[in-house]
């Protein structure tokens, strides 16, 4: 777990998944805040429990946090993933995220913390994935999707945020008559069992780690991208370089998932996978130990207090 310094900052708070208040062993991200400024504020930090910066802005009160100011939320490869303005703890004014690349991926606007007005959404080639209208932070009326190459995938119908009615469409633009969820996960080849049981068969318990009796579980980060081939693999939560190297290679040889969808639209979506090492596992015989499966990533939103 990375150290933390105290020289101009308060101590660290840990928190979960929720945003909650925890202990540094249930913990999944933790946040520093600087000692007073002289403009006033705080400057605040939260990181990941390896150390990677997940989410950066200005306090202007620490009990309970007030948000002022810009945030701007980040990639695991330090690029900009958002960003917007907040007043008296409240997004105001333009929303944009933006691909690892730095192009655009969504924008929109804050009204006092709510969703309002046109909100759009772009494929990385450029072409239009999604627009629709907020009215008081509920999406309202017609709401258009679309495959990234222009062709219209969904059109769903709201009222204050309730579906009134939803069609949708092959690549082709013929109407799916199948219909299905408007979001699906990606699946593993023979599902979550298939998963579990391929982590048990491939990952292997490092000799040097096995030596020095290093037990627990490193959480791993990765996307299963559009085409449903893994990537932006990287290390949430470590325990030592052996086992560390050795999750990341067993995640990054994971065989292609069927990817997720949105509207029936083809969904990069990211995960993060505990593995647990213990001595079980065995050079040649033995039980290894049960893996769990994996949960959909922690994503920061504007919506969401601190």
């Amino acid at each position: 777990m990375p150290r933390v310094s105290c020289g101009q900052s308060l101590p660290a708070v840990y928190l979960n998944a929720r945003n909650q208040e925890t202990v540094p062993d249930s913990a999944t991200h933790y946040r520093v805040v600087n000692q007073k400024e002289e403009t006033g504020g705080y400057g605040m930090r939260e990181y990941s429990l390896a150390g990677t910066l997940l989410l950066q802005g200005t306090l202007s009160a620490i009990d309970p946090p007030v948000r002022n100011g810009v945030f701007t939320w980040f990639h695991p490869s330090g690029a900009k993933a958002s960003q917007v303005q907040y007043h008296n703890d409240k997004a105001n004014g333009l929303y944009l995220a933006w691909y690892e690349d730095g192009r655009v991926r969504q924008r929109g606007e804050y009204m006092s913390g709510r969703r309002t007005g046109r909100w759009l959404s772009v494929h990385r080639n450029g072409q239009k994935r999604s627009e629709g209208h907020y009215v008081l932070g509920r999406p309202h009326g017609e709401w258009r999707y679309y495959f990234n190459t222009g062709q219209l995938s969904a059109v769903e119908r709201l009222s204050q945020g309730r579906s009134m009615s939803l069609a949708l469409y092959q690549a082709d633009g013929t109407p799916s008559s199948a219909g299905g969820p408007r979001r699906q996960a990606p699946a593993f080849p023979g599902g979550e069992a298939a998963l579990l049981d391929y982590l048990a068969r491939n990952t292997v318990y490092p000799k040097t780690a096995r030596q020095r009796n290093i037990i627990g579980s490193v959480h791993v980060s990765y996307t299963v991208g559009e085409d449903g081939q893994v990537g932006q693999i990287h290390i949430a939560r470590g325990l030592s370089p052996e086992i560390d190297s050795e999750a990341r290679r067993v995640v990054a040889s994971l065989p292609a998932f069927q990817p997720g969808h949105e509207y029936n639209v083809p969904t990069a979506m990211t995960y993060t996978l505990p593995i647990h090492f213990a001595p079980s596992f065995t050079l040649l015989h033995g039980v290894r130990p049960a893996q769990e499966p994996p949960t959909e990533a922690r994503v920061g939103y504007p919506d969401e207090g601190l």
